[in-house]
């Protein structure tokens, strides 16, 4: 058995039927070329095939009782894919719209916490013939990158490639009784006990490091109830609704090259002008600007392949108090220096770290925020907003080409709306969640990130200096 990391573990804790913790990785794939058949009962099959390979998608949850420690992944010997396996279609005329509301249904059902704690959904009905692979995936198993990694696992460069090659048949762990796992948690929380006075000491070095970069007239990241209560703020519910919109990446490089920026500045540029166009329609725009969380990765070299999470998070103001465009993506741009600067100079390890101590970790991170709003009136941060860089090139799967990629994250108790950007093959597409209760016109938003861009790309050519 494989004991879950920290921040794996946050993300069982922390769920509950209205605050799903799944992510959602969507494949819209033409089936033109194939060199298989792209039919559900062919994606069954090919899933049972792929599944000794998969490392994710073989384990179980084995809880330690009375939760005094982090749970464990066991591996199983059978997977009944008449639950990990599903099928559904699309209503006529089958286009963004219609997918995304099979997507909003599927992102709205949690996953049964004894199984593996995967789905993916064959969706058909697509306009011109076109299929859509929906993996749900716990967030326990896999961050942006990972599921980065399990995408090129499953999926080949080239349509001449076959993707997986044999293995063997799958082998399960034996599940220890309720006292030995009990034991193995006293162990473990022995462990913590021992590694805590080094992490004190650690945590002192980066709160000093913080006070010489204040002292020395540093910036500071975005802190935490510095943003206004907004709608997305609201006690989340179960019920999910799902938009996208795709950009071409060119142009959103050719933004961020013009302002001196990088591409996860412009992403959160063009949610901060769509939220604020959003507001302003419905007469809600705070006179405070909203704030974003925005996962980044700590990953190093030689955790490329590995499973689970391994972030920490940036704090930004997204300016959605400044009118003018430029204005807008400049704060924006010095919010993220700020940010990363800080992190990188004090501790990017430390937010990981701390998770380890998870009862402590939410007690700061959302027991004491969720005490704290109803003094404040306001949530810890507004919104999250993640950008991952996706495969570069196009990807086949048996011959039929993916001809987009979108991803998804949760939504956070406090942070009701969530972007989430992955770039694939020259594109990057830019979903939306929410709750249907908080934003059931969600597909405005989308339109508005594409006004947004729109307003940001004539701002970029009007300071290009001509050659």
């Amino acid at each position: 058995m494989q004991k879950l990391s920290g921040a794996d573990s946050l993300f069982i804790f922390n769920e509950t039927p209205a605050r799903h913790q799944h992510t959602l990785k969507i494949a819209i794939v033409d089936p033109a070329g194939a060199d298989a058949p792209v039919t559900y009962e062919a994606l069954r099959d090919q899933m049972r095939e792929a599944l000794p390979l998969l490392d994710p998608f073989r384990r179980r949850l084995v809880k330690i009782p009375l939760n005094i420690a982090h749970p464990y992944w066991a591996d199983v010997d059978d997977v009944d894919m008449d639950y990990h396996v599903q099928h559904a279609a699309v209503p006529p005329p089958g286009g963004p719209r219609e997918l995304a509301g099979v997507i909003s249904t599927i992102a709205s059902m949690g996953l049964d916490r004894d199984r593996p704690l995967w789905q993916v959904w064959f969706v058909e009905g697509l306009a011109d013939g076109q299929v859509a692979y929906v993996a749900k995936i716990h967030h326990s198993l896999a961050d942006g990158m990972s599921s980065a990694q399990l995408l090129a696992e499953i999926a080949a460069d080239h349509p001449d490639t076959t993707p997986m090659p044999p293995a063997p048949d799958l082998v399960g762990e034996p599940t220890p009784g309720r006292g030995s796992m009990f034991r193995q948690g006293l162990s473990d929380l022995g462990e913590l006990s021992r590694n805590l006075p080094p992490l004190l000491a650690r945590t002192w070095r980066w709160s000093r490091a913080l006070r010489t970069r204040t002292r020395a007239g540093e910036p500071r990241a975005t802190k935490p109830f510095a943003g206004p209560p907004t709608r997305f703020d609201r006690r989340l519910t179960p019920n999910r609704l799902f938009a996208y919109e795709t950009f071409e990446l060119g142009e959103i490089k050719e933004v961020a090259k013009a302002f001196d920026a990088r591409v996860t500045d412009v992403v959160l540029a063009m949610a901060s002008g769509a939220l604020r166009r959003y507001l302003v329609r419905h007469g809600e725009l705070p006179d405070r600007s909203l704030t974003a969380a925005i996962p980044v990765s700590v990953r190093t070299p030689e955790e490329a392949r590995d499973w689970g999470n391994r972030v920490a998070s940036w704090y930004v103001a997204l300016a959605t108090d400044v009118a003018d465009p430029v204005d807008r993506i400049e704060t924006i741009v010095r919010g993220t220096h700020t940010a990363r600067a800080e992190l990188d100079a004090t501790d990017p390890e430390l937010q990981h770290l701390w998770a380890e101590y998870w009862r402590l970790f939410r007690l700061a991170t959302f027991v004491f925020p969720k005490m704290a709003r109803p003094f404040l009136h306001r949530p810890s941060y507004n919104v999250i907003v993640s950008t991952v860089p996706g495969p570069p090139r196009p990807l086949f799967r048996h011959g039929a080409r993916l001809t987009r990629v979108i991803s998804m994250g949760p939504l956070v108790e406090g942070m009701g709306i969530n972007f989430t950007a992955w770039s694939y093959a020259g594109e990057m597409t830019v979903a939306v969640m929410s709750c249907r209760e908080h934003a059931p016109d969600l597909w405005d938003i989308t339109s508005d990130l594409r006004a947004s861009l729109d307003e940001l790309k004539a701002a970029a050519a009007a300071r290009r200096v001509p050659d």
